[in-house]
């Protein structure tokens, strides 16, 4: 059978599998994950992970998606507890500035730079186009029309990309939303 004979057939299966198992997958996800769109983008990466590896897998694809998802889960919930635990000593801090304002201005400006780097680290974690729309617009100051223009792409999708982009934000910052709104006013409005 030839590479591109076999590419096809596997590509076929590939599709029945996810066809087959999408549906139950999203709801096993459901079981630990509220987020709907959040456990439908779990599953994806789960499917996406097994097509890049589809070849080498050596046990059953129903078991890898299974137990994929299932560390996704686990893996989430760890990162939202380091969120969590972060998120109470960014507050800790922000009383006891209010408490003692008499601390040293450097204190504060170490707050900042580190609430800053937060904002970075999660503007780095969204979708490639997404995050390429949202940098320009926030830290080259490019218009909507400019970015257009320079990305062949309608001012529409540009729009789109970056209500994607502050939905996302808002959601994975939650926690610190009061703070950097106060800081960076700029990045959170349309």
């Amino acid at each position: 059978m030839s590479r591109a004979s076999a590419d096809r057939k596997n590509l076929k299966n590939f599709e029945q599998l996810f066809h087959q198992l999408q549906p139950r997958l999203y709801a096993y996800c459901c079981k630990y994950i509220e987020d709907n769109e959040l456990a439908r983008d779990i599953v994806q990466e789960c499917f996406i992970n097994l097509w890049e590896n589809y070849e080498s897998v050596q046990i059953s694809y129903e078991f890898y998606l299974f137990k994929a998802v299932h560390n996704r889960c686990l893996s989430y919930f760890r990162s939202e507890r380091i969120h969590s635990e972060y998120a109470s000593s960014v507050k800790m801090r922000i009383k006891e500035l209010e408490i003692h304002p008499e601390l040293p201005y450097a204190l504060t400006e170490l707050y900042v730079k580190e609430v800053n780097a937060l904002l970075k680290e999660r503007v780095c974690e969204l979708p490639e186009k997404c995050r390429l729309i949202f940098m320009m617009s926030r830290y080259q100051n490019m218009k909507n029309q400019e970015i257009a223009e320079n990305l062949g792409i309608s001012v529409r999708t540009v729009d789109a990309q970056i209500y994607n982009a502050l939905k996302i934000l808002k959601i994975k910052l939650k926690d610190y939303l009061p703070i950097l709104m106060l800081l960076f006013p700029h990045f959170f409005t349309k």
